[in-house]
C-alpha cells in the first residue's frame, strides 16, 4: 500500500495529521488516551477528537487543550534536557506506547532543534524550546506517531506532496517574522550534511499561499519529513 500526504491546500500541523490518520482508520481512543498520558510530565492536556464539517466534507478535528498553562518550566527547556524527558517515557507505564514511537519522537524533535539552531546561529546544546516544548506539542507529536504505527504506515510507502506554507507575518517569541517561519523552511530543506546522514531524505517541496497566514508549523513539517519516504 502507498499512503499519500497531500498538504497542497491546507498546509500541515500535528493535530491536522492526527485528524487525517484517525479518519483513515487509526484507533481514535487509543491515540487520545496516549496523547494525554505522554503529556503528563510536561503539563496536563485534555484531548478531544470531534467530527466536523469542512466545506461539506466530513472530517475529524483534533483539539488539544493545555490545562497547566502556567508551568513556565516546560515552555523554556533546553534541548538535551527535553530529549532526556522524552526518552524516559520508555520507562513509564503508558499503554500502547512503544520504544519505536519514542525513538521516532526524538528524531522529530531533533529535526526541529537542529533547524532552530541553524536559524538562530546557536549550538544544538544552546537551543531551548518555547511552544515546541509545551505539553500540547509532545501530545501532537506522539499522537501522530501512535496513529502512524496503528495504521501500519511504517510497513508501507509514504509519499509527500508539496506543502502549502501560507504567507504574511506571524507573531512569535522572537517577534514578528515572515511566513513561512524560517525554522519550518529549514526543516523542509532536510538534513543533508554528512553529520546528519541518518536523517537525510532530500529536500521537500513547498508552495506559497493560498492565504496570508501560517499553514505549515515546524512540528507538522518535522513529522512530514520523518513519515515520508519520498517527496
Amino acid at each position: 500500500m502507498v499512503y499519500i500526504i497531500d498538504p497542497q491546500n491546507a498546509g500541515i500541523s500535528g493535530n491536522m495529521i492526527i485528524g487525517a490518520l484517525v479518519d483513515l482508520g487509526a484507533d481514535g481512543e487509543k491515540v487520545k488516551d496516549l496523547m494525554e498520558d505522554v503529556a503528563v510530565d510536561f503539563g496536563e492536556v485534555e484531548v478531544s477528537l470531534n467530527k466536523v464539517d469542512k466545506s461539506g466534507i466530513d472530517a475529524t478535528f483534533c483539539n488539544v487543550k493545555t490545562i497547566d498553562e502556567e508551568n513556565e518550566n516546560n515552555r523554556h527547556i533546553h534541548f538535551q534536557d527535553f530529549i532526556e524527558k522524552i526518552d524516559l517515557l520508555k520507562y513509564a507505564d503508558i499503554e500502547n506506547l512503544t520504544d519505536d514511537m519514542v525513538e521516532m519522537a526524538k528524531k522529530v524533535f531533533k529535526r526541529i532543534a537542529i533547524s532552530e539552531s541553524r536559524v538562530h546561529g546557536k549550538s544544538l546544546e544552546e537551543v531551548h524550546f518555547h511552544e515546541v516544548g509545551a505539553a500540547d506539542a509532545v501530545a501532537d507529536v506522539l499522537g501522530s506517531i501512535c496513529a502512524y504505527f496503528d495504521l501500519g504506515m511504517d510497513k508501507d510507502k509514504v509519499v509527500g506532496l508539496p506543502i502549502a506554507v501560507g504567507g504574511g507575518v506571524v507573531e512569535t517569541a522572537h517577534g514578528r517574522i515572515p511566513v513561512p517561519a524560517p525554522a519550518s523552511l529549514d526543516i523542509l530543506k532536510g538534513l543533508n550534511e554528512d553529520s546528519f546522514k541518518d536523517f537525510s531524505k532530500g529536500e521537500a517541496k513547498c508552495i506559497g499561499g493560498p492565504v496570508n497566514s501560517e499553514l505549515a508549523t515546524p512540528t507538522g513539517c518535522a513529522l512530514y519529513m520523518e513519515f515520508c519516504d519520498e517527496f
